[in-house]
């Protein structure tokens, strides 16, 4: 159960040589034991978050379109430009935003006081980025920055016609419209359980930007879900659970509360970040008498996942959603 604060997450300085592009960074996915830029494939986690602090005027990096990742934003102070698709939208504290691939991209602080940026992105395997201010290309994880040159299919292995000089190649552009949602706009969804040991409201900000409920990003969903979740005073979120595949990450914003894991209860307050990974059983509650318990949830969509209840002894499934208690067999039984 890797576990942050994060005041205690060391602020790293990222400036260009211009300083055109600058900001203060903080990796919150290197301080939980993750890997930068690699997912769970390579040891690291499904989706990576770090905050970003812009200072006025500068941009948090050039102007750029993934082929594979994408990445959300969340305006947490401050206020700033948005460039996308040529076009460019004004954003502020509260305000949340995805880019998808193919959407080319840049946020820039174009206020008096520093913008801050909690930023979520997920980790595809085999992922490039294009520069259109620049009409240059980087693979990820390299290092290295170039054009492309378009040539003959057999150039180079075989005698070719001498052909005119191609323009360098540049990435189709992603039309799809900036989306933009106001968090304090959306309504709390209520929920809670039959006798009421459970209760709590959510706002689904993934929904809310278009994604399709608990669904990977090849059905119409997005790779890894954002929502925003209250517990009232004394409040259970939901059963003592694992996933077998699926990674929940919470982001403490205001409140007290407890994360109840098999080593325990872990005491939980604004700043700090929690992980837990699949296979590990946990349930979070508030436990003021007076306040609300507010958090973020960051979750992966795999493909497939199931999930165990330890206190009832019980099995979920999402799709369709059924819940039921395993009974050990022989092999043969029921064959022969």
């Amino acid at each position: 159960m890797p576990k942050i604060h994060i005041p205690d997450v060391p602020v790293t300085e990222l400036r260009s040589p211009a300083g055109k592009f600058h900001s203060h960074c903080q990796n919150i996915t290197l301080g939980l034991g993750g890997i930068r830029g690699k997912g769970t494939a390579g040891g690291g986690h499904p989706f990576d978050l770090q905050i970003r602090r812009v200072p006025p005027g500068a941009a948090v990096c050039p102007y750029h379109a993934h082929t594979v990742q994408w990445e959300l934003f969340v305006v947490l102070s401050g206020a700033g430009t948005v460039r996308a698709n040529g076009e460019r939208h004004a954003v502020a504290a509260g305000d949340t935003y995805i880019q998808r691939p193919g959407v080319a991209h840049q946020t820039i602080n174009t206020s008096n006081a520093d913008l801050e940026l909690l930023i979520i992105a997920d980790n595809p395997a085999g992922d490039a980025c294009f520069y259109p201010d620049s009409g240059k290309w980087t693979i990820a994880g390299t290092g290295q920055f170039f054009r492309i040159n378009p040539l003959s299919y057999f150039e180079g292995e075989e005698p070719v016609p001498a052909a005119e000089p191609a323009p360098h190649f540049l990435a189709p552009a992603d039309t799809t419209p900036f989306k933009k949602v106001r968090i304090d706009d959306l309504a709390w969804e209520e929920f809670t359980s039959p006798k009421k040991k459970f209760t709590g409201g959510s706002k689904e900000l993934s929904i809310a930007l278009g994604a399709q409920r608990k669904a990977p990003s090849g059905l119409g969903g997005h790779p890894f879900d954002l929502e925003l979740q209250k517990l009232p005073p004394g409040a259970v979120g939901c059963p003592y659970h694992f996933h077998s595949a699926q990674w929940e990450l919470y982001y403490i914003l205001s409140g007290e509360g407890a994360m109840r894991t098999a080593a325990g209860m872990e005491p939980l307050r604004p700043g700090d970040v929690i992980l837990h990974p699949p296979g590990e059983a946990h349930q979070i509650r508030n436990t003021s008498t007076t306040a609300d318990l507010l958090f973020y949830v960051v979750a992966d969509n795999p493909p497939v996942d199931y999930w165990h209840y330890p206190d009832s002894n019980k099995w979920g499934h999402p799709a369709p959603r059924q819940f039921f208690r395993v009974t050990p067999l022989d092999y043969w039984d029921g064959e022969e």
